[in-house]
């Protein structure tokens, strides 16, 4: 096709291959790890996380959202929606939490090795989490909102 409108681009996740249990993994994973990271990157990555990859509010279209619930619990037609008023936050909190990923480890290790549904690895989890950062960095330069298809 033709180059994207001016209003809406289109994003491949590069470590997910399409699938939407990458996102959902790292989400659960957020939530078994967090108790165990300090509140100094726990509220940013929080903050950054919530309707993004760990549904924590009403942006989520199962939960009452943008978008009517979908009838079929397994076929959902809109993952998420956030909207462009909500990623500036997002995006700073992102540019506060970034450079301290590495602190994450230990939690990880220590919530999330060899469990499954959780991602694989360590490297796994910040690689999505850098994929994330930089859709939202961009959307939210643009004024834009993100919108998650299955």
């Amino acid at each position: 096709p033709g180059p994207e409108p001016a209003w809406c681009a289109g994003y491949s996740f590069f470590t997910t291959n399409g699938a939407h249990a990458p996102h959902v993994h790292a989400g659960s994973a957020w939530a078994d790890m967090r108790s165990l990271v300090d509140a100094s990157v726990r509220e940013p990555m929080d903050t950054f996380l919530d309707d993004l990859v760990r549904d924590a509010g009403p942006a989520f279209a199962g939960g009452g959202g943008f978008f009517p619930p979908a009838v079929d619990p397994w076929h959902r037609r809109v993952l998420l929606a956030c909207p462009p008023d909500a990623l500036p936050g997002k995006a700073r909190a992102w540019e506060r939490v970034e450079p301290r990923l590495e602190e994450l480890r230990e939690p990880f290790a220590a919530e999330c090795g060899d469990w499954a549904g959780r991602p694989d690895t360590f490297e796994d989890f910040i690689a999505l989490l850098r994929e994330w950062g930089d859709v939202t960095t961009t959307a939210a330069h643009r004024g834009w909102g993100l919108v998650g298809l299955p």
